[in-house]
């Protein structure tokens, strides 16, 4: 058994190095991630076709990157020192307002926030015919998605060519949870919940320094919940940065979480299990919300707390706050465009996203008090 999962390790991998002509991979701590990934989407995710088909192109494209992008280390070494313009890094549990907020800030043209097929592939190793099919290939297997799911654009509207989360980039590590929001990994992501992650926000900091590139005089706007846990490490690798942490009442939250994630995985996986699910989601939040309050004390210098009752109610009041953290001014033109935005999005546009605790078996008391520490 362990000689298969090798086999299968080293087949991706060589699929990799034949599509890129390259072998370094650089550090080998990746393989520890993929290891478990592949084992667990063996034993636990009873794929669907297009789930399997999803699962190997993400594997083997996050492979490529990681072949690239060391790659590059050697040959442009000095891409990844150039000094970063402070990012700002938005995170929080899921479905606490981290997307609107990240849309709204992406209205100002002093930030940058990558796109999804950027995000996905943050070197391009093939401009022409070849990268217009692999853009393509992208857009057909998002619209594939929303056809089996139709209610996925109501939970998280997501398209190629808008601002997405810069988890997608850090698919490289292997130590995201990419995996568990496109199968149910549960044994992954059980691992992923105490793994170290200092070595992969090494690799994000050379990511951004490569996204940065493109727009060297645009600060970089980022986002993704994925981050929460893993403050005290980004921050170390990261230290020019802005986290903006997103607060909800988690019981609300949660149960939003379990329901787009359900969504997906109806789609990927013939074994999708909402109890398991929703089980899996509460202690993976319990763990990474630890994480975050055991780090809050040395990193608070470096965070900012946005209420989602307060974004909702008064962005604009955010706004401010934000700006003046970051030493910036909202001018009358840009206050008109976060005007603009806020008009032209409101809730529910793409849809209503109606979900409950109990369709995973859960109640708010249940998912409060195991995140008790978190409120």
């Amino acid at each position: 058994m362990r000689r298969q999962r090798k086999s299968c390790l080293d087949q991706f991998c060589k699929a990799a190095c034949r599509a890129t002509g390259l072998s370094d991979f650089g550090d080998p701590y990746y393989r520890s991630g993929l290891r478990i990934l592949l084992r667990s989407l063996r034993r636990d995710a009873k794929l669907t076709l297009i789930g399997r088909r999803m699962l190997e192109r993400s594997i083997t494209i996050a492979l490529e990157q990681r072949l690239l992008i060391q790659e590059l280390r050697k040959t442009q070494p000095e891409i990844f020192t150039a000094p970063l313009l402070p990012p700002v890094i938005i995170t929080g549990m899921p479905r606490s307002g981290t997307t609107f907020l990240h849309r709204l800030l992406a209205v100002d043209e002093r930030m940058r926030a990558p796109i999804l097929r950027e995000l996905f592939e943050p070197v391009v190793q093939s401009p022409g015919p070849r990268r217009w099919l692999r853009d393509l290939r992208l857009k057909i297997e998002l619209a594939v998605m929303r056809l089996l799911n139709r209610g996925l654009d109501a939970r998280h509207f997501t398209r190629s060519d808008e601002p997405e989360e810069c988890m997608f980039a850090l698919a490289i590590s292997f130590r995201t949870l990419l995996p568990w929001t496109l199968a149910p990994v549960h044994s992954y992501l059980a691992w992923y919940g105490n793994a170290d992650r200092r070595r992969k926000y090494h690799e994000y900091r050379d990511i951004l320094c490569l996204l940065q590139r493109r727009a060297p005089t645009r600060r970089l706007l980022l986002k993704a919940p994925d981050h929460l846990g893993g403050l005290a490490a980004l921050i170390e690798s990261v230290p020019e940065a802005l986290v903006l942490v997103c607060r909800r009442d988690p019981a609300v939250a949660l149960a939003s979480f379990n329901s787009l994630i359900d969504g997906l995985h109806q789609v990927t996986s013939a074994g999708a299990d909402k109890t398991k699910l929703g089980q899996s989601n509460l202690t993976f939040y319990a763990t990474e919300s630890r994480h975050y309050v055991s780090a809050y004390p040395t990193c608070r210098g470096h965070i900012l707390e946005v209420d989602y009752e307060e974004l909702t109610r008064q962005p604009l009041q955010v706004m401010m706050r934000i700006y003046e953290r970051l030493g910036l001014t909202i001018g009358p033109e840009l206050e008109r465009s976060f005007g603009r935005f806020i008009a032209e999005n409101p809730k529910d546009k793409h849809g209503r996203h109606v979900y409950s605790p109990a369709d995973f078996a859960q109640t708010p008391e249940e998912i409060r008090r195991n995140l008790a520490h978190f409120g």
